[in-house]
């Protein structure tokens, strides 16, 4: 038995809101809950190793002021450990435009920001508001690596860090699988039951979800009547699970430093698609690990980082994601990233030096650089390497053949339901 309790007070006092959010434009608000019970706690391969373990955290709501203007819709974050940075608000404007409702749960203690020397999880909101977060905890428990691998390209033992970034988080698969439970049964969180509850994670909040899948939660958390707690699962940039549940879309999304393995010595490569189970795998080639954003301390020495809109097609992903969650039509086929088992990182490359295949993005189908996945200041980071003004000119006797392949490519990836229309006229190319 799976035993989990689970207390909801609030909203409590208002939390600060985002300043960059724009709730109020959408007619948005955001709630703060805090949250306590007991649950069992779990090593990263499932076992149990402690019962009724008490907690206390919180939960992040921004949802329609109205709630009967909600769709029904819940997006579920597990929140990073690092700045509880969030996965699906990254699509925030399309989430308000179309009166979702997000949640995020903080589900990280702070024991991995000990290890790799920064304040992180519940540790990191203590220092933000100590007298906020002062009752919060998430049990710590002190259990090493299983085994030991060897170094991968960031000199890191890639078993370690994957073991101890799941150690951070011992109690949180019972804690989002009780949110969910909740969330479909009761209008407390969010003011109304979710009719669907999506659980989304990006890098490590991905792993949670692997983990979370792999060890047979999603078929342990049911909903009153035996349904799903869960419709839908996105994990973007970490693999996917070997599990692809009966009763759920899943949807991997990868970027090329996945694929040829800059984290982690591993290379990854999306699922599989298939409608039984529905299974959807999509790979960004050109992309670094953090898909465009700046997660950098400055020290470039003098690289130029990627920093191209690749947020922009993850709308597309969720509004696909749930078109198909909704009776419609299955969300689009995207061939994987080209192999190439003679290449230096097993990826096949154009005669610029980028990726072939996968979700091609209008940068490289009317390429200006080169994009690397990988910059030599930081495994996260991609890295582009601008042409020479003489190539191109040879590449593009006129602004307006560049301006031509661009706009093809746009329309190309529009036809394909892998780019909203409302997106593709603020898609524009750099001068």
């Amino acid at each position: 038995m799976f035993r989990r309790v689970l207390n909801i007070v609030g909203p409590v006092a208002a939390a600060e809101q985002s300043p960059t959010a724009g709730l109020d434009d959408f007619g948005y608000i955001e709630e703060e809950f805090f949250v306590d019970g007991a649950v069992d706690a779990f090593d990263p391969d499932g076992v149990r190793i402690a019962t009724d373990v008490k907690f206390a955290t919180r939960l992040l709501v921004r949802r329609p002021r109205d709630a009967g203007s909600a769709s029904g819709t819940t997006f579920l974050d597990p929140l990073h450990m690092i700045n509880e940075m969030p996965a699906s608000w990254s699509a925030a404007e399309w989430l308000m435009a179309n009166g979702h409702t997000w949640v995020g749960v903080t589900v990280h203690n702070s024991s991995f920001g000990r290890s790799y020397d920064y304040v992180g999880g519940v540790g990191a909101l203590k220092l933000a508001d100590p007298d906020r977060y002062e009752s919060l905890h998430l049990e710590e428990f002190d259990r090493p690596p299983r085994l030991v691998s060897y170094l991968g390209p960031s000199a890191t033992d890639s078993f370690a860090l994957k073991w101890n970034m799941a150690m951070a988080h011992p109690q949180g698969h019972p804690i989002v699988a009780a949110v969910a439970q909740h969330l479909k049964s009761n209008g407390c969180i969010g003011a109304r039951p979710s009719e669907r509850v999506y659980g989304c994670g990006v890098s490590q909040t991905a792993n949670f979800w692997r983990l979370f899948l792999d060890h047979g939660w999603h078929e342990r958390t049911r909903t009153a009547d035996g349904g799903p707690a869960f419709d839908a699962y996105v994990l973007v940039v970490s693999p996917a699970p070997l599990h692809h549940p009966a009763d759920a879309v899943l949807v991997n999304v990868l970027s090329e430093s996945e694929v040829v393995g800059t984290i982690v010595q591993m290379q990854a490569t999306a699922p599989a698609d298939s409608h039984v189970p529905r299974v959807r795998g999509i790979e960004f080639p050109s992309a670094g690990h953090s898909m465009g954003h700046p997660l950098t301390d400055g020290s470039d020495r003098g690289h130029q980082h990627t920093d191209l809109p690749f947020w922009v097609f993850m709308r597309a992903v969720f509004a696909n994601l749930d078109t198909w969650v909704h009776g419609g039509p299955p969300m689009p086929h995207v061939a994987r990233i080209q192999r190439d088992p003679n290449s230096i990182d097993g990826v096949a490359r154009d005669e610029h030096g980028n990726a072939l295949g996968g979700l091609r993005v209008p940068w490289l189908e009317a390429p200006r650089a080169q994009y690397l996945p990988r910059c030599p200041c930081g495994p996260t980071i991609g890295q582009t390497i601008p042409f020479s003004d003489e190539k191109l000119a040879a590449l593009y006797p006129s602004d307006a053949e560049y301006r031509e392949r661009w706009d093809r490519a746009v329309a190309r990836l529009v036809e394909d339901r892998l780019l909203l229309a409302d997106d593709a006229e603020a898609l524009t190319p750099r001068a």
